[in-house]
């Protein structure tokens, strides 16, 4: 027979890991979606600093700057539960001493996806830099033309 506490304590666990997978699933599919629309998107802004009085390059730089706008309202709904899970895996591990060994083995699958994932963060959070101080600019000169 098994105790209500200690199967209210395993989903609790259970959907803690759940977090935590659909966590790293978030970076994994934001960052298959965002990074190519951000390459373009520098290229488009290079193009148009490089020739400022093309209208097909900044054109160019408006329909880059465009998708990479709609791709990023388009994951909004995917963001915001990001944020309200953001910090799973740091709550997961300090439920460890709680988990069962399943539990347990899946958390340890979950920080090993995390730490090959990475590398790919960093150049995300790069990338995603380079994004924000360029597009400023690139607003900004926009607006004046």
């Amino acid at each position: 027979m098994s105790d209500p506490a200690s199967d209210a304590i395993a989903r609790e666990i259970d959907a803690l890991l759940d977090a935590y997978d659909r966590e790293l699933e978030y970076f994994e599919t934001t960052a298959a979606l965002l990074m190519p629309l951000m390459r373009d998107l520098l290229a488009a802004i290079d193009a148009a600093f490089a020739a400022p009085g093309d209208p097909q390059v900044l054109e160019g730089a408006r329909n880059a700057r465009a998708r990479y706008v709609d791709a990023l309202a388009g994951l909004r709904p995917l963001l915001d539960d990001w944020v309200r899970i953001r910090g799973s895996n740091w709550r997961a591990w300090e439920a460890e001493h709680a988990m069962s060994d399943a539990q347990y083995a899946r958390l340890e699958r979950l920080a090993a996806r995390e730490t090959a994932l990475a590398l790919g963060r960093d150049d995300f959070d790069r990338l995603q830099e380079k994004v924000r101080g360029r597009l400023l600019l690139f607003e900004e000169a926009d607006r004046g033309r």
